[in-house]
Order: C-alpha cells, then structure tokens, then sequence
C-alpha cells in the first residue's frame, strides 16, 4: 500500500479524467504482485500503458445504463488507483466495491480499506466471504452471492477474477480489467504475455 501511495501521483497526472483515463490509470496498478520487487513495479506503473483489448467505449454505454455496479478488487496497492474509476461510475450507478474478508497473496482486504482512510470514498464496500484469489460461488458469503445476482454490471479487476468468471456465460454484463501475466491466461484472451487488457464479455 505504501509502495503505491508514492507512486501514485506520477500516472495520476498522466491520465485524463474521462472513462478511459480512470480505466488506464486503474489499469497499469494491475503490475502490482506480491512475488515482483518494488523497484521493477515503480518503473512498470510509470510506463505509458495502452490496451491490446479495448472495450472502454463500450464500457462507457453500459455503465451509464447501469443502475447497481459490483466492482471486484485486486491487490492492495491498487485501492487509490481504483477511485477515480469508482468515482466516475457512482456518477450514474451504485458502485459496491468487493475486497478480500482477510489476506491472501496481496489481495485488498476490509482491514486495508480501513486503514487506508478512504473507506468513505468507496461507498458501500463489502467482503467475498472467502480469502480465495477469485470468486468460489459455493464458499461465497450469502451478501456477497445477494449482490452478484442483484447487479447489472460486473466490473473485475485481475487475473483471479477473470479465471473464475470468464467460465461464466458471456451476458454482456462482465468486464475485465487485468495485466495479462502469465501465458495461459494471454492465451486464452489472445494478445501477448504482459499485456493489458479492457474487455466486455
């Protein structure tokens, strides 16, 4: 978390504050990972960054038409990178932001959102229910399984979430925000490993 306050204002500044500018900034934070140095972090979060996958107008029509936003957390340092996204969807929908209930691996969890001091900023922020890197539905808290089936829009941030929902039938309602690291996962979204990827399923 700390790593990612002192980089944060550098691609702050680099981004607009348009969809696409949130999405790109929320985006290049996805470089963070536990088992990667902090230094090789910094200078991947300062890169410019495009998307070999990009879906952000599309994006932009269905949040707007969206009433209630379930938006899938990742890493921990990546919790101020996702608010401006966060901000630029409560324009228009409910946004419920969905952390980790405790650690596992790097994931953002409610004790992260509570230090941090920006837990008001969020909105409504809840728990899975399980410490897992995805979603597992049968282990899920009920809250967490209520909102899912209440939302109409499902915005997922990571690798894990993508493993656990792209198995989902595709509803128009599921989009992923990821860094595509490692080659089954590059594979089977069809762009090259490390890439970035904005993608409505």
């Amino acid at each position: 978390m700390t790593l990612a306050r002192e980089t944060y204002p550098e691609p702050r500044s680099r981004y607009q504050e348009d969809l696409r500018g949130c999405l790109k900034l929320a985006a290049a934070a996805n470089v963070i990972d536990f088992f990667r140095e902090p230094g090789s972090i910094k200078e991947d979060i300062r890169k410019t960054m495009n998307f070999a996958l990009d879906d952000s107008e599309r994006l932009e029509a269905k949040l707007k038409n969206a009433g209630k936003i379930l938006y899938l957390a990742d890493n921990a340092g990546e919790l101020c990178f996702d608010l401006p996204l966060v901000n630029w969807m409560q324009q228009f929908a409910q946004v419920t932001y969905v952390v980790k209930p405790s650690p596992i691996q790097d994931d953002l969890t409610l004790e992260d959102v509570k230090r941090s001091g920006l837990q008001g900023k969020f909105g409504k922020v809840i728990s899975t229910g399980i410490a897992s890197p995805g979603v597992v539905f049968s282990l899920a808290s009920l809250q967490f399984q209520q909102e899912f089936e209440s939302a109409d829009f499902i915005f997922a941030k990571g690798m894990g979430h993508y493993e656990a929902l792209s198995e989902l039938p595709p509803e128009g309602k599921f989009f992923y925000c990821l860094m595509a690291k490692c080659q089954p996962v590059a594979n089977s979204l069809g762009v090259p490993i490390n890439s970035y990827v904005a993608m409505l399923q």
